[in-house]
């Protein structure tokens, strides 16, 4: 079978060397890494170590004005919201609308010290997006994660919301204490802004809040994060048992791996070989192999996991991928991601499997539970939502904003026919007519809209191709009959970090098939909380763009973007736009979608998620 993927996913661009500098102290920090990780094999570093290494690379006014170049010509060119997001943002919603590159060409007037300031001052600007799938990084930067041995949780007590300490592998005894105060500030203030401010995968506030104090996901949270903290230390004030309180200090610790630690000796080697590698010699790590090693350090606290629960039946568990259970009288599925490590027909022979013991136990009742999922393969989309919901439609409608740039792309793609190329829109078909698209004309239409003040060239709509989706539903009715559940049984469970491809399965059940949602944790002042985030549309990144281009000998075009000046630079955005069943004019990544139900944290649900699921079974049906 073929499996078509879309994936949530940063991937490092092409780019051209550029001169070298350094700062002249010996041993500058990244030797000082080196040393001890080669002496005592360490993989936790100090705050002055790591430091010194990012900011031992001086800004460069030629690296930081090509950088921009590079990302005005690729956003100008092919990102799909470039006139959307100048758009205030629904009631519900909290981020910046702005005109993205006016407000790049700024940053040619702008000086730093260092390589590092420039790049994070830029990857801030995109993340005010509040988009997870639109995001500019650099490797340079993302070794290290910095964390300080303790996490969090939030509950609302007689009203006030009040942060909590969920885990210190430091000292187990301030576990479940209150913290009042982090560096002398209300610990609920200070979260509430660090959501605001430096957490970017929702555009519901109250969706970050729940991410900057989830540790099991990852994207950066209070506890553990990419950027250097503003100071070595963080003061937290407890408070136990209603005791007095007292001052707990922490340092942060920088963690990194032995993949990244084996490619530098000092300064030079870092920059040259993570910062800037020669083509043949970069190597991408995602970010979730990065926050692999640092999570399983409180998974030891971490009851999470169903299966402690002595009241849940494991039903199946296809890797760590989807799990079924049962508990009391209804059923459980939780899907953890739709990018799963291996997917073949074994894998999903086991995911039916997995249905079919569920719907055999003679659960009438079955919890959705999309909790903490960043999204994952188009595909697996399409085989949920058509195991799910046989009888309705499994994909929404997309367009594509039409600029030069894209318009010349896609017209180069429908004449040379090339493998594996971003811009071959024969994959798709019309979404009014299902018939294939028969030139680069007849896809894109003549189709004109207004977004943001602006007047563009939009493609038609466009959807998956019937004989994708046949495919999909035959292998599924070789295997097994459709499962027995109406939509009116399902509930979905999530704290809103059900984003991309989960995001789309959310989104689907709720408007083509009406099932129920509900969203727990959030800010208890807002009474609404989005049960999905980032829905986006096909997201791609600038290594699959300038690799697209070169195959139809573009890359020279004097209407194309250049490669960034660093290799290790990349961004990653949606090309194209998803939009509602219900409002068919209405583009599902600007939607606010509360869930209709909700539910918060307490000191026991938040250490037994099947606390929470039966929460969430005992909504089904209500009104």
């Amino acid at each position: 079978m073929i499996f078509y993927g879309v994936l949530f996913t940063i991937l490092v661009a092409s780019g051209v060397n550029i001169q070298y500098y350094i700062n002249s102290y010996v041993p500058d920090g990244c030797a000082r890494i080196h040393n001890e990780f080669i002496e005592k094999q360490a993989t936790k570093f100090t705050y002055a170590d790591v430091k010194d290494c990012y900011k031992s690379f001086p800004f460069d006014k030629e690296v930081a004005s090509k950088t921009i170049d590079t990302l005005t010509g690729l956003l100008g060119g092919f990102y799909s919201f470039l006139d959307k997001a100048k758009e205030s943002p629904q009631p519900g919603f909290d981020f910046k609308a702005m005109d993205l590159i006016a407000e790049l060409e700024l940053f040619r007037n702008k000086s730093y010290t260092t390589l590092y300031d420039f790049t994070i001052d830029v990857g801030h600007l995109f993340n005010d997006l509040k988009d997870a799938h639109t995001n500019f990084k650099s490797n340079c930067f993302t070794t290290f994660a910095f964390y300080t041995n303790m996490t969090f949780y939030s509950v609302v007590d007689n009203g006030e919301q009040k942060i909590k300490v969920f885990n210190d592998t430091i000292d187990r005894s301030n576990i479940d204490c209150e913290v009042t105060h982090i560096d002398g500030q209300k610990a609920f203030q200070v979260i509430s802004e660090y959501a605001k401010n430096s957490v970017y995968a929702s555009r519901d506030l109250g969706v970050r809040f729940n991410i900057a104090l989830d540790f099991t996901s990852t994207i950066t949270s209070f506890a553990i994060r990419y950027e250097i903290p503003k100071k070595p230390d963080i003061t937290y004030t407890l408070k136990c048992n209603n005791s007095n309180e007292f001052e707990v200090k922490r340092n942060w610790v920088a963690f990194s791996s032995h993949i990244f630690l084996n490619k530098f000796i000092d300064s030079k080697s870092y920059f040259d070989n993570i910062c800037n590698p020669i083509k043949g010699n970069r190597q991408f790590i995602s970010s979730n192999f990065k926050f692999q090693e640092i999570t399983n350090i409180f998974n030891s606290a971490n009851s999470l996991l169903a299966e402690q629960d002595q009241s849940v039946t494991r039903i199946a568990i296809v890797d760590d991928f989807i799990g079924f259970f049962k508990l009391e009288d209804f059923g459980v599925i939780k899907i953890l991601t739709e990018y799963p490590a291996v997917l073949s027909d074994d894998t999903l022979d086991k995911v039916i499997l997995g249905f079919k013991r569920l719907a055999n136990t003679g659960v009438k009742k079955v919890v959705l539970d999309l909790s903490d999922n960043l999204g994952g393969y188009l595909f697996l989309i399409l085989f949920f939502n058509l195991l799910l919901f046989p009888n309705t439609y499994p994909s929404f409608d997309f367009d594509t904003r039409i600029s030069e740039q894209m318009r010349l792309a896609i017209t180069e793609q429908f004449k040379l026919a090339t493998r594996n190329n971003i811009f071959n829109m024969k994959v798709y078909v019309n979404a009014t007519t299902h018939a294939n698209f028969t030139s680069a004309n007849d896809f894109f239409g003549n189709n004109v809209y207004t977004r943001g003040g602006v007047i563009g060239n939009y493609s038609n709509k466009y959807t998956v191709m019937d004989d994708i989706l046949n495919e999909i539903s035959q292998f599924i009715l070789n295997l097994t009959t459709p499962v027995s559940w109406k939509p009116e049984n399902y509930i979905i469970l999530t704290n809103g970090l059900c984003g991309s491809a989960c995001a789309f399965i959310a989104e689907h059940a709720v408007e083509f098939n009406n099932v129920t949602t509900v969203a727990v944790g959030g800010i208890a002042y807002n009474t609404s909380l989005s049960y999905s985030s980032f829905p986006g549309g096909s997201t791609v990144n600038s290594t699959q763009i300038f690799e697209s281009l070169g195959k139809l000998g573009l890359l020279s075009n004097n209407l194309m973007p250049k490669p960034f000046p660093l290799t290790g630079m990349s961004i990653t955005f949606p090309i194209n736009e998803m939009y509602s069943k219900i409002n068919p004019d209405e583009i599902l990544e600007f939607a606010f979608r509360p869930a209709k139900f909700r539910l918060f944290y307490d000191e026991k649900n938040i250490r037994n998620i099947s606390m929470l699921w039966s929460q969430a079974a005992a909504l089904i049906g209500s009104k």
